[in-house]
């Protein structure tokens, strides 16, 4: 069921900026260093990571490299949310992760607090399916 949910907040993230794609080009512009080449590769870049990592987390029987891939990126993600709360006045707006951007002045904790949530899921799963034998059923699948 844990896995579902990653799988769901991956899915649901990337076609969100897949939708808006627009939107999320327009984000990674607002970085000094980032022209519109490498915005686009980074928009493409995440919204595939999202979507490969949501699809893989529900097909892969045992699925210990996605959980683990997604631990990093939730690491990651977490990171970068703290850093938006502690040095305001160097970015400009929020992650497009769920849809649109609201100014940075306009954000709170509940992101963070998401962010760390599905980072302790993330990680509690992996261990979960790190200690499991390679042969062993999904736990999402029922034992016959």
């Amino acid at each position: 069921m844990a896995c579902t949910i990653l799988a769901a907040v991956f899915i649901i993230s990337g076609l969100a900026k897949f939708l808006d794609i627009s939107g999320t080009v327009d984000y990674f512009l607002e970085f000094s260093f980032v022209g519109p080449f490498l915005a686009l590769w980074l928009t493409s870049f995440l919204v595939s990571l999202e979507l490969t990592l949501g699809i893989a987390l529900i097909l892969k029987q045992n699925p210990t490299e996605p959980l683990l891939i997604c631990s990093g990126v939730m690491l990651f993600f977490t990171v970068y949310q703290i850093v938006m709360l502690l040095f305001p006045s160097t970015f400009i707006k929020t992650c497009p992760c769920f849809g649109g951007s609201v100014p940075i002045s306009g954000a709170d904790f509940l992101p963070l607090a998401r962010n760390v949530l599905l980072l302790l899921l993330a990680v509690f799963c992996y261990f979960y399916y790190k200690r499991r034998p390679a042969g062993s059923p999904n736990c999402d699948l029922p034992n016959k």
